[in-house]
């Protein structure tokens, strides 16, 4: 939700000029001041925030020994991207374009482009784990409206525009959320929340989750389920995940009411589930993170088996939300889903409120930490030891580590 406080100044920019920014994004790869090596292969790669406020990426080989910097393609180039198989796409605030990248000798190569109205993407869900990709795209105005993309990522071509049969608002709570979605068994599966203003620069979300199941050719709801035990589920699930799908098919996510999404801190953070081949959440699950660990969490990654690794505030670290992504306070636990535990991982007070920065490759996880000591690591967990070590350190200027990516990629 806060999200939608610095997106919302996009809304109704110029629309059109996909063409001209492909032009612009291949230009400023060729700026990078020297090519990657040919003895160079990118295994990885760390978004950063740069000291002067400026971003980049810092790719590493896969044994976390050599790195290079590259630039971002264009200035508004935010971490609000989506990768796979080492291709990136991102939405241009300027052009409202989708516009698809591959990483080149040179840095960053824009290959196509379709137009996004509103660069507003909330959730993305790859269609049967295929080269289909599926966009819920919340497009702000007088009346917030749900727009759902369909793309072929082969052939970069449009499939299908609809909007989505969402309502745009509940009583007086008229900024919608979209927090989660999954596809299976040509069902698309949604949860989301409402939020309204209250003052003049705060708001707050409704007691309600609102989780609709849809038909996926026909986008007509078949089922809708209300749960008021928690609000505000997951988030924009480019900025951070909140989902876990185990091995048994069952499907696991987080709410977030804390002040840095929902903003209903009276609500607890909360882990719930839909069980495998069921179009319901579990009304007979819930792990309530806030009792168990004290405080409010964002973030939830699938470890392995029914683990999960989630990332917590520290309420007794911040004033308010104004310092709270540069307060050194959040934590991180391993959560087992079944037996309800949590146990804190041996790593440093990180900062930076909402983060990407949990990887899990070959049954460890890879965590980027911004501490204390300006050190900004990528640390490794590895639970048949249940041992936290530092693997790699960013020799760059860096003010916070925003997301870690595997990539599979061969350029």
């Amino acid at each position: 939700m806060r999200s939608f406080l610095s997106t919302s100044a996009y809304i109704l920019l110029v629309v059109g000029l996909g063409c001209f920014f492909l032009v612009e994004a291949c230009q400023s790869a060729k700026d990078a001041k020297e090519k990657i090596p040919a003895d160079f292969t990118a295994a990885y790669s760390l978004y950063l925030i740069y000291e002067d406020g400026t971003m980049g990426f810092l790719l590493t080989d896969s044994l976390w020994q050599r790195s290079f910097e590259i630039p971002v393609p264009y200035p508004q180039f935010s971490r609000e991207f989506i990768q796979k198989g080492g291709l990136f796409y991102h939405v241009n605030p300027i052009s409202d374009h989708l516009i698809q990248f591959k990483l080149s000798p040179t840095g960053f190569q824009a290959l196509d482009s379709l137009p996004i109205v509103n660069d507003n993407i909330e959730n993305f869900v790859w269609k049967n784990d295929s080269d289909t990709l599926l966009l819920l795209n919340v497009q702000k105005g007088l009346r917030d409206t749900c727009w759902f993309y369909e793309i072929d990522t082969r052939s970069f071509s449009l499939l299908r525009k609809e909007q989505m049969p969402i309502p745009s608002a509940v009583e007086d709570f008229n900024l919608l959320s979209i927090g989660l979605s999954s596809f299976e068994k040509n069902e698309l599966w949604v949860a989301y929340a409402y939020s309204k203003i209250v003052g003049q620069h705060d708001y707050t979300t409704s007691d309600t989750m609102y989780y609709a199941t849809f038909d996926a050719h026909t986008l007509v709801e078949k089922k809708l389920q209300k749960d008021n035990r928690s609000t505000y589920p997951g988030g924009i699930n480019t900025v951070q995940t909140y989902e876990a799908r185990l091995q048994n098919g069952d499907y696991y996510f987080m709410s977030c009411p804390g002040i840095a999404l929902g903003n209903s801190p009276s609500k607890p953070t909360a882990i719930l589930r839909k069980l495998n081949g069921s179009d319901e959440v579990d009304a007979h699950y819930m792990l309530n993170v806030s009792d168990s660990i004290g405080n409010h969490a964002y973030g939830l990654w699938h470890l392995e088996d029914h683990n999960v690794i989630i990332r917590s505030e520290r309420k007794d670290k911040f004033t308010d939300f104004s310092n709270h992504h540069a307060v050194f306070q959040f934590d991180y636990y391993l959560a087992d889903l079944l037996k309800g535990s949590f146990e804190k991982l041996d790593l440093p007070l990180d900062k930076g409120t909402r983060k990407e920065n949990v990887l899990v490759r070959n049954g460890k996880a890879y965590i980027g930490i911004d501490d204390e000591q300006q050190r900004h690591q990528v640390w490794q967990y590895d639970p048949t030891t249940g041992k936290t070590q530092p693997i790699f350190t960013s020799t760059a200027a860096t003010s916070y580590i925003l997301r870690l990516d595997w990539l599979d990629n061969d350029f």
